[in-house]
């Protein structure tokens, strides 16, 4: 079976740096070198000795004086005063062994013909504990192993037991630390030797240890996280991503007995917290830390580590509150990307994440009827916890499943967010998607007051407006204009039921460390102007917009300007760019991650953003778009071109500028503003073009 971690993934140079790892200590003669930590004098010791040939080397490492003058002199036998660290210096063969005072080795066939960058499992006797006895059906067992099914527990067996020969090249991955004991400190070296390695594992019949190690973890607070700072330092690497998921494994069961004594009263949360941010402790395993905490449960049919604006507006959410949350979403594999470093947005906060399994869609009736089903028990299984459920529509899931809580268990206060209007899109059009079931539809009608029958249609996007008005406790619109657009085909009493729960409140902005969580190499010139759009291109918003404002500048002489635009690269796009007089000024890019889109922002001089058009369509313009926030974290100016009336074109802050869209001759004095501001010239020499 294969051992295949490698470092540096995202490196230009991980291909030689990993053959340069392979080489180091190459050297090693062929052989087994076995270090024995002993503080007294253990009859093992002396049928250790025993086992010395000429390939197979004793150090006894000993701070007693009276254990050093009893070892005897002898080729590839050694006494060393000191430390097992010290013992490290003197080991001559390809592999080496870690033993406790206690333990006995047996080699019975001298014959090795492993590869020096080989993981070797020994046999093992006198195995009593439960890590022990795993291992030894590991071992037993390991000619049948399925590779592809080994997973976590493949790595838990040959770490917790001092049993397998490691490759010498990986003597110095750790450094034993007297502040942890024996067992923690050959954890260690067993799991960051195997982090690094690029081998085979194999089985030996010809090596046995005998005894196991001493039981349990650490009994103190700071033996605990000294271990989690030490595998928190490999996992800011660059490391692939099975690698860091194993690594990940290690540091929960590590993080489970800190929570154990924060339960107890043992520890107090936020100075644990500190502590651990003051040893540079980055991953912090918050799910293990906040178990059992939630009393708010989170209904986000689409939820990261999924990469979507509405996913991602539900964790701001959750880091804005504040409060510690249980998360219901849905595995969107088949319609959304992954990135997990999304889940930095919320993870100080999360609780459990219940990742259903249901059908994926964006409001088809099978894939709301199985999140209903399939969250609704899951939310019975910890029902006791929960004072609060909140959800947010996009997607359509959510809320219902949030009015089916609601329904069985009024004493709930249910929190309903809407991003954007639901009823009618941004051309004004009636959405529709059917509810194929017509005894839901009679089921809802029996539960609801008579007086809102004549609300209630086959129409998912008309329940899931009506729904929440009705049985939620509390309503967050993103700003009034769309409370006002949503609730104006109702009647007054409805309209005064949203009102009297309602709350504006426009889109969290994430905090200032997630700037800096990803850093983006795109190029830049600093000496040019830098403006980028970021986003999707619509009907209401697309390349030409973009175009338009280069259009402008240079008409006006100014040519020291760069629109980096980010964004889905379709034909239509591509087409209007090829055959653009103004490309030479405009770079177009596919989407970035979230993480590296906030880095970017935070570099670029000035990011644009454009308000729907809706003059014509709706009496006014009820969207904000969802970027602004991420903008305002940023230290980057914001140029807004704005529909006159919106709230965006109503906002007054110091790092925004306001431009009417059609008012064109605005575009060039609002810009020279901006440059103004930056210190940067508008136009240079060397930048002028050709391709007009």
């Amino acid at each position: 079976m294969k051992i295949d971690f490698k470092i540096n993934m995202q490196d230009v140079n991980s291909d030689y740096i990993n053959k340069e790892i392979e080489q180091f200590g190459a050297g090693h003669e062929p052989g087994v070198s076995v270090i024995q930590a002993v503080d007294v004098w253990h009859e093992s010791v002396v049928h250790n000795i025993g086992q010395v040939a000429s390939n197979t080397q004793l150090i006894v490492a000993t701070t007693d004086e009276a254990v050093y003058e009893r070892i005897p002199e002898g080729e590839n036998l050694l006494a060393v005063r000191g430390t097992v660290e010290d013992a490290k210096l003197y080991v001559k063969f390809s592999h080496f062994i870690i033993l406790a005072a206690h333990q006995k080795i047996d080699v019975d066939n001298y014959d090795f013909s492993w590869q020096k960058q080989d993981v070797i499992l020994c046999g093992f006797e006198e195995a009593r504990g439960v890590d022990s006895r795993i291992y030894k059906h590991f071992y037993d067992t390991f000619d049948h192993l399925e590779e592809a099914g080994s997973g976590y527990g493949l790595y838990d067996k040959l770490v917790k037991e001092n049993t397998v020969l490691l490759p010498s090249a990986k003597l110095f991955v750790h450094e034993f630390s007297g502040s942890l004991n024996l067992r923690m400190n050959i954890w260690l070296q067993q799991l960051l030797a195997i982090a690094s390695l690029r081998g085979e594992l194999k089985k030996s019949e010809s090596v046995t240890v005998c005894k196991e190690l001493d039981r349990g973890f650490p009994e103190s607070a700071e033996e605990l996280l000294i271990m989690i700072s030490r595998i928190d330092a490999q996992l800011q690497k660059r490391y692939d991503s099975r690698l860091t998921d194993m690594l990940n494994h290690f540091n929960k069961q590590l993080t489970v007995p800190l929570k154990n004594k924060l339960d107890r009263g043992e520890l107090e949360k936020e100075t644990l917290i500190s502590d651990m941010k003051k040893l540079g402790i980055k991953n912090i395993f918050y799910k293990a830390l906040n178990k059992g905490d939630a009393k708010k449960l989170v209904l986000a049919y689409c939820f990261p580590p999924y990469n979507d604006t509405s996913g991602n507006v539900m964790a701001k959410r959750i880091h804005e509150s504040g409060e510690i949350v249980d998360i219901i979403s849905n595995n969107m594999d088949r319609i959304r990307t992954k990135d997990e470093k999304l889940l930095n947005l919320v993870s100080e906060l999360l609780d459990s994440q219940i990742m259903l399994d249901g059908p994926q869609a964006f409001s088809s009736w099978g894939s709301i009827e199985s999140y209903m089903h399939n969250g609704y028990q899951q939310f019975l299984n910890h029902r006791s916890k929960y004072e609060e459920i909140y959800s947010r529509a996009m997607f359509t899931q959510s809320h219902f499943l949030g009015y089916e809580i609601k329904k069985n268990n009024p004493e709930l206060k249910w929190v309903a967010e809407f991003s954007d209007p639901l009823h009618k899109d941004v051309n004004a059009e009636m959405r529709y998607a059917p509810v194929e079931d017509d005894d839901y539809i009679g089921q809802l009608k029996a539960d609801l007051d008579p007086k809102y029958h004549a609300l209630i249609n086959d129409n998912v996007f008309n329940l899931c407006e009506v729904l929440p008005f009705i049985y939620a406790d509390e309503l967050i619109f993103t700003n009034t204009h769309q409370l006002q657009y949503m609730i104006e085909r109702f009647d007054s009493d409805l309209r005064e039921l949203v009102l009297a729960k309602a709350t504006v409140s426009q889109h969290p902005t994430p905090p200032k460390p997630m700037y800096s969580l990803v850093q983006s190499y795109y190029k830049l010139d600093a000496t040019a102007i830098n403006l980028a759009y970021f986003g999707n291109f619509y009907d209401t918003r697309g390349f030409r917009q973009i175009e338009l404002v280069a259009k402008q500048l240079y008409d006006q002489n100014i040519n020291n300007f760069r629109i980096h635009v980010f964004t889905n690269l379709r034909g239509n796009t591509m087409r209007f760019y090829n055959g653009s007089d103004f490309k030479d000024y405009i770079t177009l890019n596919p989407y970035v991650s979230y993480f590296e889109f906030l880095n970017l922002a935070e570099r670029l001089d000035i990011l644009m953003i454009f308000d729907a058009e809706t003059v014509g369509i709706k009496p006014y313009n009820p969207y904000v778009p969802s970027k602004l926030s991420d903008y305002r974290g940023s230290s980057s100016f914001v140029w807004a071109f704005t529909e006159p009336g919106s709230i965006l074109d109503a906002t007054v802050e110091e790092r925004i500028a306001i431009t009417r869209q059609h008012e064109y001759h605005e575009y060039v004095p609002t810009f020279k503003t901006l440059a103004g501001r930056l210190n940067k010239d508008l136009y240079r020499a060397d930048m002028i073009t050709c391709s007009k």
